[in-house]
């Protein structure tokens, strides 16, 4: 990763409350850095994924003002069915 790359986390820190986190990561130590973050629980794995996503494009869409508007890419895992409401 690089250190302009943003990553995307959907946590789970208590069963049935799941939260998204955008993160970078510092350039000098590598640790990662929450730049933004969900304001309250989701209901579902993919709820939080999705929110996470709309919060990623948001970003890029700020940074495009005025130039072409970057793509957004995301890794999702494939053990973590989209579909399912709770990851396993």
């Amino acid at each position: 990763m690089t250190p302009d790359s943003v990553e995307l986390i959907v946590d789970e820190p208590v069963a049935g409350h799941f939260y998204w986190i955008l993160q970078k990561h510092a350039e000098l130590d590598g640790k990662p850095i929450a730049i933004e973050s969900a304001q309250g629980p989701m209901p579902s794995y993919s709820a939080a994924m999705m929110a996470g996503i709309e919060a990623l494009q948001r970003r890029a869409d700020r940074r495009g003002e005025g130039t072409a508007c970057p793509v957004v890419t995301v890794f999702v895992d494939p053990r973590n069915a989209l579909g399912s409401e709770t990851r396993r």
